[in-house]
């Protein structure tokens, strides 16, 4: 037994060593060739001003000086301490680094919990050290890896629930749900959807709404001060812009981006507090008016988001890519797409084929094995998922899923004895 769990610890290393290993020198051969842009995206800009805003003692403020109702102050809080270092990009990217290591962890914790062998333990840890969705956004001023982080420190939490009864665990897993949700408030909902699934076991589910009421109630009733009832203007923000802005787009027939600046001009995003549940109930009144359009729209989404194999982000980050993320999706099908961009098109084409099998198996482990454990796995994956509809959806959103679909895919192979 001794001789497996060091076989275990070794292959475990192995997985971290090649995961942090890879990262780096991808990270230093980008930051050669661009510097800091090589690791910032269009939303990086914003969670940098906060952290400025942060750093400079002027609290959680955006760019015009109003409190910040859209994002949660986790990413930026870290980032500000590598604003007061002098390099927040540096920081993020370092932090973000050794997060990884306690994705890795984390990730075989809870196949060895879910699956009781070691041996599919270290290869899900050594499938999501080397998963390019993970790396990708690992390597981005963006707060996809921390996020992660807490949503499998979640899952394991809550397995160790599961198997024990025990309160601690059940405390651990509300405070790593909560701090998912500082973190980017699209793990907001994630809770309620959780508090529900623990209703099976009621001797656990009052602690677990308990502790998550008394971290997410303060921030709910900081905005409250401030003028929007709720914890982000996140869903007014999806509904008014994102899904009300694709019904008109094809009502009318004209360009989404065109139609989204009109209503971004509109609701004046200089000023989202005051406004944000009026544009929301006019979002809802669109998206109410063609409810089956806008659920064919939101079905494509979440496909892209699953199926997106996101090399262009890679191509993007060395400088090679520079075009829209849906660039290659465009006018001309398979064939204009290949021939006007060959090196983002045929890259696509290859690690989509390697990422093929974390879509398929977990379908193959939820007919082998629907265990209960099994279903709170699917409950966040299936949500992260969702949660990428609509127009917006793509790569990026999949990302804090990957852990899950690793150990769901492991399950595929479980031999049926156990």
């Amino acid at each position: 037994m001794d001789s497996v769990k060091s076989l275990i610890g070794k292959r475990l290393r192995w997985a971290i060593g090649a995961g942090l290993l890879i990262r780096a020198v991808l990270m230093t051969a980008a930051w050669s060739l661009r510097g800091n842009a090589a690791f910032l995206v269009p939303d990086s800009f914003s969670y940098l001003t906060l952290a400025q805003k942060l750093a400079a003692g002027q609290g959680f403020v955006d760019y015009w000086g109003h409190p910040e109702m859209f994002r949660t102050p986790a990413y930026p809080l870290l980032l500000s301490a590598g604003e007061a270092m002098g390099n927040p990009v540096l920081f993020a990217l370092v932090v973000q680094w050794l997060m990884t290591i306690g994705i890795i962890v984390l990730t075989a914790a809870i196949a060895r919990e879910l699956l009781h062998d070691e041996r599919l333990a270290a290869a899900c840890a050594l499938v999501v050290a080397l998963e390019p969705t993970t790396m990708t956004w690992s390597m981005r001023v963006m707060p996809e890896t921390a996020l992660t982080l807490c949503l499998v420190a979640f899952a394991y939490a809550a397995l160790r629930a599961f198997a024990s009864a025990r309160a601690k665990w059940v405390v651990v897993a509300a405070i790593a749900l909560c701090a998912a949700a500082y973190v980017k408030p699209i793990a907001y909902p994630l809770v309620f959807l959780i508090a529900v699934a623990s209703l099976i076991r009621p001797r656990l589910a009052w602690m677990f709404v308990l502790t998550c009421a008394a971290l997410l109630t303060p921030w709910i009733v900081r905005n409250q001060r401030a003028g929007y009832p709720g914890f982000s203007t996140l869903t007014a923000r999806a509904v008014y812009l994102s899904a009300g802005g694709s019904v008109i787009a094809q009502r009318e027939h004209r360009p989404y981006e065109e139609v989204r600046a009109e209503l971004q001009q509109k609701a004046d995003v200089r000023g989202p507090t005051a406004d944000a549940r009026r544009y929301e109930r006019e979002g809802i009144a669109v998206l109410a008016s063609d409810p089956i359009g806008y659920a064919k729209t939101h079905i494509k989404g979440v496909l892209r988001t699953l199926f997106d194999p996101g090399a262009t982000e890679y191509l993007r980050m060395f400088g090679i890519y520079s075009e829209g993320g849906r660039a290659a999706l465009a006018g001309g099908g398979m064939r204009g797409a290949a021939r006007a961009y060959p090196i983002a098109f045929w890259s696509s084409i290859a690690l989509a084929v390697i990422l093929a099998p974390l879509v398929i198996l977990p379908l193959v482990g939820m007919m082998r094995a629907p265990s209960m454990p099994f279903f709170l796995l699917a409950i966040v994956a299936g949500y992260l998922l969702f949660a990428g509809g609509g127009v917006p959806g793509y790569s990026r959103f999949r990302a804090p899923a990957v852990p899950f679909l690793v150990v769901m895919s492991a399950v595929a192979f479980v031999p049926r004895t156990r």
